[in-house]
């Protein structure tokens, strides 16, 4: 990878995250449905990793040429210009990396220690039963205690565990019912797997705003949908607004839990709380009924805009032939594919510009 192919990835990617973003934004609030919502969500993350996939083993079309009424001075000029910030990027760009990669691993091994050595199993059966809840509602569910957290939350690596705090266990039955009922949900629709996604796009473009934003934006629609479906489970959305109401009165202005990277915490936020209070009063004055049409056409255009967008790329590199209309494969998809006795265009087209890298040394 040379640096004006770098450069022209760098800034496609985040030209077209932003859009795919953006749209599942818009999107979003034509859907309303929480349910719905979330698998837009879901949708949006596995379309950036696509986007970044095809972005670095595939060619991709050019629908958008570099100017070609540019000096040759502007030119080299240019040239010079990318090598040096994408050599200053990508230096930036990897320590932040390694910095979010460090973390999340280091969070991940403190929270399988914590679940291992500081966190006590109970019969989950026999506290499902409790509340009215079928005890094969999850196969291979695990229910822990623990005194040291305040608030519950979830978590998925190679089977499904909620962790409840040890003081939760003393409160009345519908509160119980309400908790687990959440953190079911979580694990039934396959959340830790979304939260997965997520954690992959926020490292990957940890200093893109709008990755950040659909990260809360995603975590903010899940705790909507669980909060609808516990809310359900006893038909009263204000015995629900109770338990949440406990729950912020525990977290005391805190977060619910001290272990709640990679988990699915059940009030991570007061600000959350908030909000998802607010969402619940919605729900109870007017209840929006699915429309599986809006979902179908909402996944739809999702996966159209990505589709659509990835064929649009920022013509920023200077040696870009004119005379064709898709690039290079790129080098190590290109070796690959020479493996199996297929060959596949790896190289500009020739023409006058293609020969910068002369103009450059001339002027050195």
């Amino acid at each position: 990878m040379d640096t004006r192919f770098a450069f022209e990835v760098g800034t496609t990617l985040c030209f077209q995250i932003t859009i795919v973003v953006a749209t599942t934004f818009a999107l979003q609030r034509w859907v309303i449905d929480s349910r719905l919502s979330c698998r837009l969500w879901t949708t949006c993350f596995v379309s950036i990793i696509a986007l970044v996939t095809a972005a670095f083993l595939l060619p991709h079309r050019r629908l958008l040429h570099f100017p070609s009424g540019v000096s040759r001075e502007s030119v080299v000029n240019l040239v010079v210009w990318q090598g040096r910030i994408v050599v200053g990027f990508l230096i930036v760009w990897g320590l932040g990396l390694a910095l979010s990669i460090l973390k999340r691993a280091i969070l991940c091994i403190g929270l399988v220690r914590f679940l291992k050595f500081r966190c006590h199993a109970i019969d989950h059966t026999a506290l499902l039963q409790r509340v009215g809840i079928a005890a094969d509602s999850l196969p291979n569910l695990a229910i822990l205690t623990s005194s040291e957290i305040r608030g519950p939350f979830c978590w998925q690596l190679q089977k499904p565990v909620i962790v409840l705090p040890t003081s939760l266990l003393d409160e009345d039955e519908t509160t119980l019912r309400h908790v687990l009922a959440h953190e079911l949900e979580h694990l039934r629709t396959q959340h830790p797997m979304q939260h997965f996604l997520q954690g992959v796009c926020s490292t990957l473009f940890w200093f893109h705003p709008l990755v950040w934003s659909a990260a809360r934006g995603a975590e903010l629609t899940r705790e909507f949908l669980c909060d609808e479906v516990a809310a359900r489970t006893t038909g009263k959305f204000s015995a629900y607004l109770r338990t949440l109401a406990k729950v912020a009165e525990q977290c005391n202005g805190g977060s619910c839990t001290d272990v709640p990277a990679g988990t699915l915490a059940f009030g991570n936020r007061r600000s959350a709380l908030i909000r998802r209070s607010e969402n619940l009063v919605k729900l109870a004055k007017a209840d929006p009924k699915q429309n599986r049409f809006r979902a179908v056409v909402g996944i739809g255009m999702l996966v159209l805009v990505s589709i659509f967008i990835q064929q649009i790329w920022i013509p920023t590199n200077a040696l870009a032939s004119g005379r064709s209309e898709w690039s290079p494969w790129p080098t190590w998809t290109a070796t690959a594919l020479h493996h199996f006795n297929l060959h596949v265009r790896d190289f500009e087209r020739f023409e006058d510009r293609t020969q910068l890298h002369e103009w450059i040394a001339e002027d050195n």
